[in-house]
């Protein structure tokens, strides 16, 4: 086995008082917690378990399968069996010849997959008349252009996990024991639920030890590497664990932070392997360190939170850099620089997706999308102007980049307060209301060469609820 454990379970008194308090503190919150693992490099400085559940215990892990299911695609991309850049529909004959496959589904790539930036607005099979989970993927109608926006969608996972056992002849599990799980002593019971037709259930159907995640955790802790044997390809892993996809949109601090291959980005630098109830591996590459916790928060909504909360409040800041070279670079190219937040036009002049579009037809209503030039305002502020047509009415949207503007939204009731911020060719949009009617509407607007695809969460009253999906465009000046 990889992991070692320490004799008492507990290192040094400060993190071992911090790990009392954050056991006392979760459970005080009425969480209930089924187990946790502290582990410091390959120590195992402490582990705790709930009745009926013990370190034995197989238990449902949920999407922290998806993370499992990220490694095995990089085994496939190391040994030549695809590249990221492949189109999924190219795998798959058996669903799209002889039938009309939609262009958007059509241009679907692996990577797209990986980052949750398919063209659909979530998962497929629940709308889809068979128990083929795989066809589905291939057949609903897409909602916008794909390598745009993020919406987490099940089924990209759910393909994925079919790719791998199509071209391995292995089921997900068994493929990935045999390359570095079997080293890493992950036990030999665990197992993946199967879908209706026995394709292993990649977006959500591991069920295993928290021992077990906490070797996976391990492993990609340290990119791929144990023992000074690369076990997972180390160039893909640190990509994996990148910053890839802004988040914002989503409904909890700890998932607005960015998107990787399958893994989600933490609010500190590190990534996380998440699945629905509480089930976590928050790795931090820097500290050499990993929560691991298994959980039922399900249908508490402050459940989830309460575990990222006490783990940041009382261990996090004990925690100290590993000595030595450290290789992370959390960056998309490997330069050793940060591309996760920069302004897309750089040297301060019109940004490049300045300009009109024009919609496809969507559920939102909306018509044409113009992207004026940035403008600087009083006291050097520079702030952007967005004009979104419905119908006959179009209105502005004026926001502050990187700071709040107040101003007026007659389609929001009058007074706002607007933002916005660029992120890897992501203009982000909050729009707050401050009249009336409280409520905000907040927009990802994703841009791929001379396309968009437009995600908007509205909240509030019923005026800012109706403005919620997809939606996609091209520049007219194309059309």
């Amino acid at each position: 086995m990889i992991l070692t454990e320490d004799g008492k379970r507990t290192c040094d008194l400060p993190l071992t008082e911090a790990a009392d308090r954050f056991e006392e503190d979760v459970l005080a919150a009425d969480i209930h917690l089924h187990g946790y693992i502290l582990l410091s490099g390959r120590r195992i400085v402490r582990e705790t378990y709930f009745a009926p559940y013990d370190k034995d215990s197989l238990h449902r892990m949920y999407s922290v399968t998806k993370s499992f299911v990220s490694m095995a695609v990089g085994l496939l991309v190391r040994d030549g069996m695809v590249r990221l850049q492949d189109r999924i529909c190219d795998y798959f004959p058996e669903y799209t010849k002889g039938v009309t496959i939609h262009p958007w589904c059509q241009r679907m790539t692996i990577e797209d997959m990986l980052t949750m930036r398919t063209c659909y607005r979530g998962t497929t099979s629940s709308r889809y008349p068979s128990e083929d989970w795989t066809e589905s993927f291939f057949r609903v109608e897409p909602d916008h252009i794909p390598g745009t926006v993020f919406a987490y969608d099940t089924s990209a996972t759910n393909t994925l996990t079919a790719l791998v056992e199509k071209l391995t002849g292995k089921k997900l599990l068994d493929y990935l024991r045999d390359h570095c799980l079997r080293e890493l002593g992950f036990s030999e019971t665990a197992y993946i639920i199967p879908d209706p037709v026995g394709v292993s259930q990649g977006g959500s159907g591991l069920m295993c030890t928290l021992r077990d995640v906490a070797c996976a955790a391990y492993l990609c802790n340290h990119f791929g590497q144990s023992e000074g044997r690369e076990l997972l390809p180390r160039g893909y892993m640190m990509r994996a664990v990148s910053n890839l996809v802004p988040t914002e949109l989503q409904p909890v601090q700890d998932e607005k932070c960015g998107y990787g291959y399958f893994f989600w980005m933490p609010r500190k630098e590190g990534f996380c392997m998440y699945g629905m109830g509480g089930q976590l591996a928050l790795c931090f590459p820097r500290k050499d360190f990993c929560l691991l916790t298994m959980a039922d928060t399900i249908g508490n909504p402050s459940g989830l939170q309460v575990l990222y909360d006490c783990f940041y409040h009382f261990i996090y800041p004990l925690l100290e850099d590993r000595p030595g070279d450290n290789p992370l670079a959390f960056c998309a190219d490997g330069s050793g620089e940060n591309p996760t937040v920069f302004c897309v036009d750089g040297s301060g002049g019109d940004s490049p997706v300045s300009g009109a579009y024009l919609f496809f037809q969507n559920t939102l209503g909306l018509k044409t999308l113009s992207v004026l030039p940035a403008k600087v305002a009083e006291g050097s502020s520079r702030e952007q102007e967005l004009r979104i047509g419905s119908g006959t009415r179009e209105w502005p949207v004026r926001c502050g980049i990187g700071f709040w503007k107040e101003g007026r939204l007659p389609a929001l009731g009058g007074d706002c307060l607007g933002r916005v911020d660029w992120k890897n060719n992501h203009l982000l949009v909050q729009v707050y209301a401050t009249g009336e009617e409280q409520g905000h509407i907040c927009m990802d607007i994703a841009f791929i060469k001379e396309e968009l695809s437009l995600r908007v969460v509205g909240a509030g009253a019923p005026l800012f609820e109706k403005w919620n999906g997809l939606a996609s465009a091209k520049k007219m000046n194309n059309l």
